[in-house]
C-alpha cells in the first residue's frame, strides 16, 4: 500500500529516535534534574545556617559575649570609661554581624531565583557546589561577611554580566512609578506608569504587564519594553476598568483615594513608596492597601490607614523581600 509523503516523513522520524536516543533523552533529563536538586539542597543548607549564626555562641557572637564581659568585669571594678568602650565594641560587633547575615541572605534569595531561571551545565553545577561549600564552610565558622561575597560573586558569575533574560527586578538597578488618573464621568481611568533607568548601564528589552491589582483589567494587556540606555525615562499609558460595574449611587473608591506608587529596584533590594490622598469630602476609615507587587518579591506586611481626613495625605515606604516560595525564605 503506497504512503503519503507525510506518512513517509512520520515513519523515518520515528525510526530515527530509536530506544538508545529515548534512553539517552531520558537519562539527561534526570541528571539535569538531579544537579537541579542538589544545587537547591546545598542552597538550603546554607540558608539554614545562616538562619542559626546569631544563636551560635561558639562562633558568630564569641567577640561580643567577650566584649560584654570584659564590660561586666570593668563595670565591677568601677572603670566606667573601659566598660563603656567594650559595649561600643559589643554593639558594632552586632551591627556588622547582623548587616553580614541579612547580606548573605539577600544574595542567598537571588541565587534560588536564579537557578529556577537559568540552566546549567554539569562543569557549571559542580563550581556551584563547591562554592557553596566554601561559603557554608565560613559561615559555619562565624565569617558571614566572606559567605556573604562569595555567594554574590557566585551570582554574578552565573550573570555572566548578561541579565537581559533574567527577572530585571531581580538584577537591575532602575525606578518605577505607578499613577492614576480618572476623567469626570464614565468609569474608564488612565494608568500612567514611568520606567527610569538611574543605573549606568542600560535597562534591556522586556514584556511588561501592567502592574494593576486584582479586580482590575487593563488595556493594552502587555507592552514591549524597548532598551533605556543610562539616565533615560519611558513614560506609558494604559487604560484600566474594575471588572464590575458600579451603582449609580456607589462611589468607587478609586474616587475618593488617590494613590501613587513608586518603586525602587537596586539590585534585589526593592522599596515601595505608597502616597495616599484623601480626594473626598469625607474621612475615610480602616483602609488597607494592597499595592502592586513586582513578580518574585512579597511583603511581610501591608498598609492599613485607621483614618484619612479629607485632604490628608499619608505616605508610607514599604521594604519588600525576594518571594522563595517553598524554597526557604529571605
Amino acid at each position: 500500500m503506497a504512503k503519503s509523503k507525510t506518512e513517509q516523513d512520520d515513519f523515518i522520524m520515528d525510526s530515527e529516535l530509536g530506544d538508545g536516543d529515548l534512553s539517552d533523552a531520558q537519562a539527561a533529563i534526570a541528571a539535569s534534574n538531579e544537579s537541579a536538586q542538589r544545587l537547591m539542597q546545598a542552597s538550603r543548607e546554607l540558608e539554614s545556617l545562616v538562619q542559626n549564626v546569631v544563636s551560635d555562641e561558639v562562633n558568630s557572637l564569641a567577640t561580643t559575649e567577650l566584649d560584654l564581659l570584659q564590660a561586666k568585669t570593668f563595670l565591677e571594678t568601677h572603670r566606667l570609661r573601659r566598660a563603656r568602650k567594650s559595649v561600643r565594641r559589643a554593639e558594632k560587633a552586632l551591627n556588622v554581624l547582623e548587616e553580614d547575615v541579612l547580606y548573605l541572605r539577600r544574595s542567598i534569595a537571588m541565587l534560588h531565583r536564579l537557578l529556577r531561571e537559568k540552566a546549567l551545565a554539569e562543569e557549571e553545577v559542580e563550581n556551584v557546589l563547591r562554592r557553596l561549600r566554601n561559603a557554608t564552610g565560613a559561615a559555619e565558622i562565624g565569617d558571614v561577611g566572606y559567605a556573604a561575597t562569595e555567594v554574590e560573586y557566585l551570582v554574578d558569575d552565573l550573570i555572566g554580566g548578561n541579565s537581559s533574560t533574567l527577572n530585571p527586578f531581580l538584577f537591575r538597578h532602575f525606578w518605577l512609578s505607578v499613577d492614576t488618573r480618572w476623567p469626570a464621568g464614565g468609569e474608564t481611568g488612565i494608568l500612567l506608569v514611568r520606567i527610569i533607568n538611574d543605573g549606568d548601564i542600560p535597562l534591556p528589552m522586556m514584556r511588561l504587564a501592567p502592574p494593576v491589582p486584582e479586580g482590575w483589567v487593563a488595556k493594552p494587556s502587555f507592552i514591549d519594553v524597548p532598551v533605556i540606555g543610562p539616565g533615560g525615562n519611558l513614560p506609558v499609558r494604559f487604560e484600566i476598568q474594575a471588572d464590575r460595574r458600579h451603582g449609580a449611587d456607589e462611589i468607587p473608591l478609586s474616587r475618593k483615594l488617590s494613590i501613587a506608587t513608586g518603586y525602587e529596584m537596586r539590585n534585589g533590594n526593592v522599596i515601595v513608596t505608597v502616597r495616599a490622598q484623601n480626594r473626598s469630602m469625607e474621612p475615610l476609615v480602616d483602609v488597607l492597601i494592597q499595592p502592586w507587587m513586582p513578580p518574585g518579591f512579597t511583603a511581610d506586611k501591608v498598609p492599613f490607614i485607621s483614618r484619612l481626613t479629607p485632604d490628608e495625605v499619608a505616605v508610607i515606604r514599604i521594604p519588600l523581600r525576594i518571594d522563595l516560595g517553598h524554597g526557604g525564605v529571605q
